[in-house]
């Protein structure tokens, strides 16, 4: 996990965010029937596919606040959430529960019929800046630009971005720009037109690729948010290669750490869910309920469920990695066909408990089954690993005291360094922190040395009822 993350955490401990949109809670707009979004990391990202929602969380949470230096500069659902010739809004509401300092407010628009009435409270002020998937648009697409790259027209001013920005924007695209400016037309003061120095020569934003002229404008606005705002981006990763996308995660962490601004965006990227922590990680899906809202979804899961290509029988919910290959160990062991099973880590007990028990009732569009491990109770939809302790302990342990010599043969090393790699190991406090430490010791992977303790400890450690039980509870499933 990137350091900012850490960081963040540490200084939300000492010093909270001083304005915070907690949650807000959507009815009667584009499928919502009430249900609660809430938003617990500085960085929350929003995915899912197409029409599931995501924008409109976004749409709404920009009407959230009051602008304090221009009130008609606020938006509000009037500005997203219209009556057209084809359809009507009507009945709905939006809530929100929002902090300002050590405060909890809450308070609702809305349009029972004809208009948005304002909230009977009135709305905190903070600035909210709204970046939509327009931003992607090439400066000679957008609205007003044209005439400026006219050759008659000439510079009338410039100002240098930020020299921490300039730096930032080089990190993301992965260029060394020497210099960086905003400039003005004498012919269209208005308007600003990016202007990049590189190996000594210049080019502005008209001829810059799609990525680089998006990031640029996006650099420019970010470098002059206030502290505390809130910030909204729509499909933050348009134009964007995947070592960009995974860097401006990275900037917009350090950016939301020291401004302590909040960042929503919406994204179909795994590259972005993957450098944001679990709790930053929102999945909406549409169901024969309505949306349906995922906390701390991991990125395979995520993707996988908006993805239709080689789908499985049966889906495998699992909390972690490890319990993905101890699955997966004892399914190859009694001879399942792999192709028709994926195991997926998904994140924490209580998401692999909600998604069985989503499964059971026929709510996913997937059949899948939840697989806990074996120190979590039982869950309708769920079954348990074998064993009573957490992946980790229960492997360790049971190889310690009985199959420490098959592991040694397994990977071609003496029994007592293995022995004693294994000691060591489980002297430390996390026992997540077992698998890394042993393979240091022993120089070998991490992944090859958990995998080869699983298949030794499935052989080795497993009796045949206890693995035909879990096989079975599996394969009935299928």
């Amino acid at each position: 996990m990137h350091s900012e993350v850490n960081e963040i955490r540490s200084k939300r401990l000492n010093s909270p965010w001083p304005k915070f949109l907690r949650s807000l809670t959507l009815n009667g707009l584009r499928g919502w029937t009430g249900q609660e979004i809430r938003f617990e990391f500085p960085i929350c990202a929003i995915v899912g596919e197409n029409g599931s929602g995501k924008s409109t969380v976004l749409k709404a949470a920009a009407s959230a606040y009051a602008n304090q230096k221009d009130s008609n500069a606020a938006f509000s659902p009037s500005d997203f959430f219209f009556d057209t010739a084809w359809e009507t809004v009507t009945n709905a509401e939006i809530g929100f529960k929002v902090v300002q300092g050590t405060e909890e407010r809450t308070y609702t628009f809305r349009k029972p019929s004809e208009r948005w009435r304002l909230p009977t409270k009135k709305r905190p002020f903070r600035e909210v800046v709204w970046q939509d998937i327009s931003r992607v648009l090439p400066l000679d697409a957008t609205a007003g630009y044209a005439a400026i790259a006219k050759r008659n027209s000439s510079e009338a001013s410039a100002e240098a971005l930020d020299a921490t920005f300039s730096k930032y924007y080089s990190s993301i695209l992965g260029r060394q720009y020497d210099r960086v400016r905003m400039a003005k037309s004498n012919m269209h003061p208005s308007k600003v037109v990016g202007v990049v120095e590189q190996s000594g020569i210049e080019y502005s934003q008209y001829h810059q690729g799609a990525g680089e002229d998006a990031t640029l404008d996006l650099m420019r606005i970010l470098q002059d948010v206030p502290p505390t705002s809130l910030v909204l981006i729509d499909e933050i990763e348009a134009s964007l290669h995947p070592r960009a996308q995974r860097r401006l995660v990275h900037f917009l962490l350090w950016l939301t750490r020291t401004k302590q601004i909040q960042v929503i965006l919406s994204t179909h990227s795994s590259f972005i869910l993957e450098e944001l922590p679990p709790e930053a990680r929102v999945f909406l899906a549409r169901g024969t309920e309505g949306v349906q809202i995922h906390y701390g979804v991991s990125p395979n899961y995520a993707l996988s469920r908006i993805d239709d290509v080689d789908k499985p029988d049966l889906y495998l919910f699992t909390e972690d990695q490890e319990a993905v290959v101890i699955t997966t160990e004892i399914l190859r062991r009694k001879k399942v066909d792999l192709k028709r099973v994926r195991a997926m880590p998904v994140g924490p007990a209580d998401m692999v408990i909600a998604l069985g028990k989503l499964a059971s009732s026929s709510k996913l569009p997937v059949k899948a089954l939840g697989v806990l491990d074996a120190d979590q109770p039982e869950s309708k939809g769920c079954v348990r690993l074998p064993g009573s302790l957490p992946p980790e302990q229960q492997v360790f342990s049971d190889i310690q005291f009985g199959a420490i010599e098959a592991l040694a043969v397994r990977l071609d090393l003496p029994k007592d360094d293995v022995a004693n790699a294994i000691a060591n190991s489980m002297t430390k406090t996390d026992h997540h922190d077992w698998i890394a430490f042993a393979a240091a010791e022993l120089h070998q992977s991490a992944s090859y040395l958990w995998t080869t303790m699983s298949q030794v400890w499935v052989a080795q450690c497993c009796g045949t009822e206890v693995l035909d039980s879990f096989t079975s509870q599996i394969t009935s499933t299928m």
